[in-house]
């Protein structure tokens, strides 16, 4: 069980893919705006994947505490992967990318390198381990249009609760992770640029059956919150400068929450604000078909409301 809970465990959460999600309000859009949703789903979401292969590796490595890996680089199960481990020692993992393998949903493949460094405790499952993510000509292409994604920098993910899988299962433990990047450099394929932050924790909990009188099955839990104060905001996920030059943030008013019950992104609450180019977009997730906050076990969708130029206005949408 550990190593398939953590393939999500670190997952961080792609707010801003249901604007860019949602064909009714994909057409009040921008363009720019609409490109920005777009790098910033795609942002996520392969960090996101790196941050999964990387989960798998230490679950077969045992998070740096083997010793039957030293001196060798070695084939990886994970999709166009070598991992060298000749550093190991050091508390280091090398991650090669072949940058031929198409590796699927979507198909793409993914050049350069991961230096993966753990640089806080003994192995990556204490409370408090902190691993060190550099990343250098890593590159993603989409092979059905190939559209690419470029990252060089340093991200780190901190493990805030450690593994007591014993103590989750009962419900008496969450799994926290801290994940942050300052200063990533992303480029792409038509050479534009952007510089991305993001400062986030997101939790996971575990409620046995019978623990929740309106849920009649036991269902894993997920919070996620921008944890940073930038220029007096608080809350804030990411911020930077987009491809065009624009400066960015999104930032969360209240938490996201949801659940395998209702469905990991159908969310039953949370409320998070996107501004760029003065223009602002404001997420309220888990309401009803009203737009009020949703009564039942599960919500019925998420209100949308905007300030775009002198129009501003919201709508409701289902999940």
């Amino acid at each position: 069980m550990n190593k398939s809970f953590l393939k999500i465990a670190v997952v961080a959460i792609v707010s801003t893919s249901i604007i860019a999600s949602c064909g009714a309000f994909k057409k009040l859009l921008d363009a720019r705006v609409e490109q920005f949703n777009e790098d910033s789903n795609t942002y996520k979401a392969e960090l996101d994947q790196a941050d999964n292969d990387i989960n798998d590796a230490l679950a077969d490595i045992d998070g740096f505490g083997k010793t039957d890996y030293h001196d060798e680089i070695f084939s990886s199960p994970l999709c166009g992967v070598t991992i060298d481990c000749t550093l190991i020692n050091q508390g280091i993992l090398l991650f090669n990318f072949d940058g031929v393998t198409p590796c699927f949903s979507p198909s793409r493949t993914r050049a350069g390198q991961i230096k993966v460094e753990l640089i806080a405790g003994n192995t990556w499952a204490e409370a408090g381990a902190v691993l060190e993510q550099t990343f250098t000509d890593f590159k993603v292409t989409r092979l059905s249009n190939g559209r690419s994604i470029e990252f060089d920098g340093v991200k780190t993910l901190k493990n805030l609760d450690g593994h007591d899988w014993w103590q989750f299962l009962l419900g008496n433990a969450d799994f926290s992770y801290e994940s942050r990047a300052i200063g990533m450099d992303v480029t792409f394929d038509n050479s534009q640029s952007a510089e991305w932050n993001h400062a986030r924790t997101v939790t996971w909990s575990y409620s046995p059956a019978g623990s929740d009188p309106n849920v009649p099955y036991a269902y894993i839990g997920f919070a996620a919150q921008g944890d940073t104060t930038i220029n007096g905001t608080s809350g804030m996920d990411s911020w930077g400068v987009n491809r065009y030059g624009s400066d960015f943030m999104t930032y969360y008013n209240q938490p996201l929450t949801s659940n395998t019950y209702c469905g990991l992104w159908r969310f039953n609450s949370g409320q998070l604000v996107h501004e760029v180019d003065g223009d602002d977009y404001t997420l309220t997730l888990g309401v009803d078909q009203n737009g009020n906050p949703a009564s039942g076990t599960c919500a019925y969708g998420f209100e949308v409301s905007w300030n775009v130029g002198n129009n501003s206005n919201s709508a409701v949408f289902s999940y």
